[in-house]
């Protein structure tokens, strides 16, 4: 009976254990977020428009201004190669300013701001804005599930 006893003991404190280590390391996800985000900059700087749509999930969506949004790696891909061929010159730079992570670790949203240069047919427009990234675990990975961004440049007034 002791021997039954201290099996269920052990069962239950290895369960515990097993549960308390499952747990969100939501500093450590934050990171991880803040970390794609950079290394996916890199990567569009780099005009590596592959290596930026594999950051997306399965049935990730890129929203884009007046346009439908690409839904899908190859989709998002076939977007950015598009967007690099009419813009050559342009320069991106981006920034994290918060990564919201959800209690059961499996969620993230970033928020940031943008600001791109050397835009247009000429490369001498310039925009800056907002962006909201939304990330989820597929197989344990972050991958991006939404990711829309939205100009806060204010609209030039013609002069009469």
């Amino acid at each position: 009976m002791k021997k039954i006893i201290f099996l269920g003991l052990m069962f239950l404190s290895l369960t515990t254990f097993a549960q308390q280590t499952g747990k969100a390391d939501l500093k450590n996800d934050e990171q991880a977020i803040r970390s794609i985000s950079k290394n996916w900059l890199e990567l569009t700087k780099k005009h590596d428009a592959a290596a930026c749509a594999a950051l997306f999930a399965e049935d990730g969506v890129s929203y884009g201004t007046n346009e439908e949004p690409s839904v899908g790696p190859a989709a998002i891909q076939k977007h950015i190669t598009l967007e690099q061929g009419q813009n050559p010159k342009e320069s991106i730079d981006w920034s994290t300013e918060r990564v919201d992570v959800s209690a059961s670790g499996d969620m993230a949203v970033e928020y940031g701001k943008y600001s791109a240069t050397g835009l247009g047919p000429n490369g001498t427009d310039s925009d800056m804005g907002k962006y909201v990234t939304v990330y989820r675990k597929v197989n344990g990975i972050w991958k991006v599930s939404a990711d829309i961004g939205t100009s806060t440049k204010p609209v030039a007034t013609s002069k009469k």
